[in-house]
């Protein structure tokens, strides 16, 4: 009756074991994958407000906003579709060459590439209220720049 014990005492013992082991390579595969995504994440991102009134130079770009289309649920409404925002902006770089870049945030925003640089729309203020026009002057925009690796 001992030995039956002890076996089984031994048995647990032993998948214990095996288990603790698997828990901690775990620990250490998923801490290794944050510290690699750390690394990767060293090119330079910023953040830049713009509205219609002016250019904003941004190292040897400059942006300028054209257009805005926001046609998300207005606040007071309720609404079957979320919407989207809609940006175009003219990009341009220090020869002077010029493009139209148009930005798309559904859920989440789509890259759009200008010059070597990667866009995003972040959001556009006001948000839309119910009963109320907003205008293009009275809009800003908020984007991230980053250099395109």
């Amino acid at each position: 009756m001992f030995k039956l014990i002890y076996i089984f005492l031994i048995t647990l013992t032993g998948c214990n074991l095996g288990s603790s082991i698997e828990a901690s390579t775990d620990t250490e595969v998923s801490s290794q994958i944050q510290q690699s995504s750390v690394l990767n994440n060293e090119e330079i991102v910023s953040v830049i407000t713009l509205d219609v009134k002016q250019a904003v130079k941004y190292q040897n770009l400059t942006l300028r906003l054209l257009a805005v289309e926001d046609s998300r649920c207005a606040m007071g409404v309720e609404c079957i579709w979320a919407g989207q925002m809609v940006v175009i902006l003219e990009v341009s770089n220090e020869s002077e060459e010029k493009i139209e870049v148009k930005l798309i945030r559904k859920r989440e925003p789509e890259m759009a590439n200008a010059f070597g640089y990667s866009l995003l729309l972040l959001d556009v203020e006001p948000h839309p209220k119910k009963g109320k026009v907003i205008q293009l002057r009275d809009q800003v925009i908020k984007l991230q720049i980053a250099k395109a690796t």
